[in-house]
């Protein structure tokens, strides 16, 4: 299955999730469901209301939701969306946790002239970065060097604090696709990374969280980036240093994990500023990111107000 928000002209952020190719309200489906979960579940209904996603992973009875869609689908007379007519936004807007790695992919420390790090580096990004996956993406005033980095992103499904490597996936609820976009003279204006990271719209995601049963192997993932058609990056998560399990279990000693926290893996060879003389982004560029099995997300860079 997966999960999107999604909104119609002149209406408010709903949660949607896709089956067999067909995207259904889920607040249509729980209340064709509720019969087979024993009644209803108030927390479930809140999170529907609210639409949001970190809600609804952390709402008791959302198992026993989501086993019953797994079983019996969309519910009988269950109607699928228009897609045509609707708007995508982020799929997870307010994490609890956005954590991010740097320097998780063995070629891009090569590409940048960095070492092999003996521990994921870890920044943070905040909620107010992240924006839908077709949205336009406005340019800080205060930046020169704005760059691309794909990303698989990891959605934290159970709580996890001081798992072992082989208990990680338990938390995992699914992935989705991220553009850590990083202004990089901010970033390395002093030694911390924070506010090349921060700006708003510096985390487009989406278009989906896609359950993990549906992705498949987390490292034997292809992530792809063109900007204005042209493919800049390509790389493949075997590559990654740490994987997403290490990552998970890592994290995991540092911080109690909880649902809706998302972490942003790191990125792949190809990114602007590793190129001679750097290539960074412009108004009017147009960024497009895929991963295999999750989709694809494709935004407009435009100029400062």
């Amino acid at each position: 299955m997966e999960f999107v928000r999604y909104k119609k002209a002149r209406s408010g952020y709903r949660l949607g999730v896709s089956m067999a190719g067909a995207l259904y309200d889920l607040a249509d489906c729980y209340r064709r469901c509720r019969d087979l979960v024993g009644g209803r579940l108030p927390g479930v209904a809140a999170a529907l209301a609210a639409a949001s996603l970190r809600a609804f992973l952390t709402s008791p009875g959302v198992d026993a939701f989501l086993d019953a869609l797994r079983r019996n689908g969309p519910g009988d007379g269950a109607r699928a969306l228009d897609t045509a007519a609707l708007m995508l936004g982020a799929p997870l807007h307010d994490p609890g946790r956005f954590i991010g790695i740097g320097l998780n992919y063995r070629s891009h420390a090569r590409e940048i002239g960095q070492p092999i790090p003996p521990e994921p580096p870890l920044f943070a990004k905040w909620a107010n970065a992240i924006t839908g996956p077709y949205h336009d993406v406005r340019l800080p005033t205060q930046s020169q060097a704005v760059d691309y980095e794909v990303e698989l992103g990891v959605v934290i499904g159970r709580r996890a604090r001081r798992v072992t490597m082989n208990e990680a996936l338990d938390s995992v609820f699914g992935y989705t696709v991220i553009n850590d976009v990083s202004a990089r003279d901010l970033q390395f204006r002093t030694g911390q990374w924070l506010a090349g990271k921060i700006s708003d719209g510096f985390a487009p995601m989406g278009p989906a969280v896609v359950e993990k049963a549906d992705v498949g192997a987390a490292h034997d993932l292809v992530l792809e980036t063109w900007v204005n058609g042209e493919l800049r990056q390509q790389g493949h998560t075997s590559d990654m240093i740490y994987d997403v399990p290490a990552l998970v279990s890592h994290l995991s000693q540092l911080v109690t994990l909880e649902p809706g926290d998302v972490i942003a893996t790191g990125t792949p060879p190809g990114v602007g500023m590793s190129r001679t003389p750097p290539r960074y982004l412009a108004a009017g560029d147009v960024v497009r990111m895929q991963i295999t099995g999750i989709g694809a997300i494709e935004n407009r860079f435009v100029a400062p107000d």
